[in-house]
């Protein structure tokens, strides 16, 4: 007997596809609202049942894009496992985190006479080559020194992007901040249908960006390495749009004050958190790796949690305010 679990992840079919995983089967989309619901969001219905010799199956269902069609994934569940782990194993092999990027008001800012969030026209020359034409006519105006940061954190990052922009927009933007996407090799993910069907849908109030959009291993439970929302960080200037569970993983940053042109200094306060966390993460890993040998030599389990990202930097901005404290500094806008 099958019994249906939930809802699964956009980023486990994203891993599906970069394995040239094929659908099983194919069901006729089902006029219902818990389907549309799966089907605005993104996401997938997934049932498991056990074969008589006790194997555990998955079939996960997925929405076809005009909605006539549910494509169906059999899988066994320790395949599944294996299958998402690895995709999160083959970063920590590569000795990168998963980083995700915002792009309206964090790496790029539109030139328009629109709203606060623009660029006026008539300041578009204080930006100098700081200015990119768009492939659809659009310009924007990058965050200073995008290009100089972009090239520093793929060396120790797999960079993602989730943007509330039309797709169209997140490919052409990322065109200019990296045209031979040597630097975000990631997902490129827009959150605009997730953003428009929740304005129409009884529950307005959910936000439309989440993890586990793009990493499939956001899912794992238990606390083994990588599990839950434990290894991405998120450069983002708002926390909104992002589920309350994850705003722990959200570096949030704003544009420079004291300033009539737009940027956000991502040096060297924002370079220098992630370096941090980077080297951190991975000395707490080369050290639970020995723990866990020598644990297994002396045929005892190993009873030491694996490091966090984001457990790391929590501390880090402890010790900051700490520091702080300490040196009696405070905020201008409280001393």
């Amino acid at each position: 007997m099958y019994e249906i679990k939930g809802a699964y992840p956009r980023g486990f079919f994203v891993v599906m596809a970069k394995r040239a995983i094929q659908h099983s089967f194919v069901f006729q989309y089902p006029d219902h609202p818990w389907f549309d619901d799966l089907y605005g969001m993104r996401k997938s219905a997934y049932t498991v049942g056990r074969t008589e010799d006790g194997e555990l199956y998955e079939i996960h269902l997925k929405p076809s894009r005009d909605k006539k069609w549910l494509f169906g994934y059999l899988c066994k569940h320790s395949e599944m496992i294996r299958i998402v782990r690895g995709s999160m194993e083959e970063l920590i092999y590569q000795r990168r985190l998963p980083l995700v990027l915002d792009l309206d008001d964090t790496m790029v800012r539109l030139v328009g006479d629109g709203d606060e969030r623009f660029v006026p026209e008539k300041d578009v020359h204080k930006y100098g080559n700081r200015v990119a034409m768009l492939g659809d006519g659009k310009r924007v105006v990058l965050t200073e020194r995008a290009h100089d940061f972009l090239e520093w954190a793929q060396q120790y990052f797999d960079i993602s992007v989730c943007s509330l922009g039309d797709q169209s927009y997140v490919d052409n933007v990322v065109n200019v901040l990296d045209p031979q996407r040597t630097r975000i090799r990631g997902i490129l993910y827009s959150a605009r249908s997730e953003h428009d069907y929740i304005k129409r849908s009884p529950y307005p109030g959910r936000p439309p960006k989440d993890l586990l959009a793009l990493y499939s291993f956001c899912a794992l439970k238990n606390n083994t390495l990588g599990s839950s929302y434990s290894l991405p960080l998120i450069l983002d200037d708002e926390t909104r749009m992002w589920p309350g569970e994850q705003h722990d993983n959200i570096i949030v940053v704003k544009a420079q004050c004291n300033t009539d042109v737009w940027t956000v200094p991502l040096f060297p306060v924002v370079r220098d958190t992630l370096a941090h966390v980077h080297q951190e993460f991975f000395r707490q890993l080369d050290s639970w790796h020995a723990k866990q040998a020598e644990a297994e030599q002396n045929g005892v389990p190993c009873t030491r949690e694996p490091p966090s990202a984001i457990t790391i930097y929590k501390v880090y901005l402890r010790n900051i305010l700490r520091d702080m404290i300490a040196k009696d500094v405070l905020p201008s806008s409280i001393s």
